[in-house]
């Protein structure tokens, strides 16, 4: 749902992944996930045309991308297997999978319990599910939801709470680990330069001002969350110590 390559313009690309990570503070989580299991295999499910693969692949991970949008699969299926398919509905066998991750997906699907137990299905004993996703704790969001019901021709099909998606993990089975709810107001910047390109040189500002006030408005009103759980079994991944999130 992001945009961010263009936050640092003439940025090298490291420069531009490390100011990504100040907003988007799930990244290094999922990469110390990543780092505690060599050759991980992992389903990105709603992979879109790579992006998230491309970024799981240079962590170690053996991805395969799951993506009901032809057009998109296409794409994806340049940089890992892809199969065409929605996640009700995954056409690939049981415990297959070290890690699923999906990344703001969730509020697409037709349903939302069938997505989550076909994880659980997907996944070994152990097994990590490892989300980001959109939620209405934040009024910004839930504005901007109002004035926008759908992302990139895909309809906006579930509008959550951060406790919504809790229970929802827990009534699939599978155990949560931990998580956190960020971006309490940059998702509603990145907006901006779309419109008029040159705001794009004050997102530094707006990155700090997310950052700095992070703490007593993010924790609490975030507009994205991120969330870990495991099927039931011996964690196949390290898990974290408590982080300042």
């Amino acid at each position: 749902m992001s945009r961010l390559d263009g936050a640092v313009p003439g940025s090298s690309t490291q420069e531009k992944r490390t100011v990504k990570e100040r907003v988007f503070r799930f990244r290094a989580i999922e990469q110390a996930f990543a780092a505690s299991r060599a050759g991980f295999r992992v389903l990105d499910i709603g992979c879109g045309r790579g992006d998230n693969l491309r970024r799981l692949i240079r962590y170690g991970g053996r991805a395969v991308g799951l993506e009901p949008a032809l057009s998109r699969a296409r794409e994806a299926s340049l940089l890992a297997p892809t199969t065409v398919a929605v996640g009700e509905n995954i056409p690939l066998a049981s415990e297959s999978f070290d890690m699923v991750y999906i990344s703001h997906v969730l509020h697409h699907a037709h349903d939302v319990n069938a997505v989550l137990s076909e994880c659980r299905r997907l996944l070994v004993p152990g097994g990590l599910l490892f989300v980001i996703e959109t939620i209405d704790d934040s009024p910004l969001m839930r504005l901007a939801r109002a004035l926008q019901p759908s992302w990139d021709d895909d309809e906006v099909l579930n509008r959550f709470r951060y406790q919504d998606l809790v229970k929802a993990f827990a009534g699939a089975g599978l155990e949560i680990q931990e998580g956190a709810k960020f971006n309490w107001m940059y998702f509603a910047w990145e907006l901006l330069p779309m419109a008029w390109r040159p705001l794009d040189y004050l997102s530094p500002i707006a990155i700090g001002i997310e950052t700095l006030l992070h703490r007593p408005l993010g924790t609490r009103w975030g507009g994205h969350c991120w969330l870990t759980a495991t099927r039931p079994g011996e964690p196949l991944f390290r898990r974290l110590p408590a982080t300042d999130t």
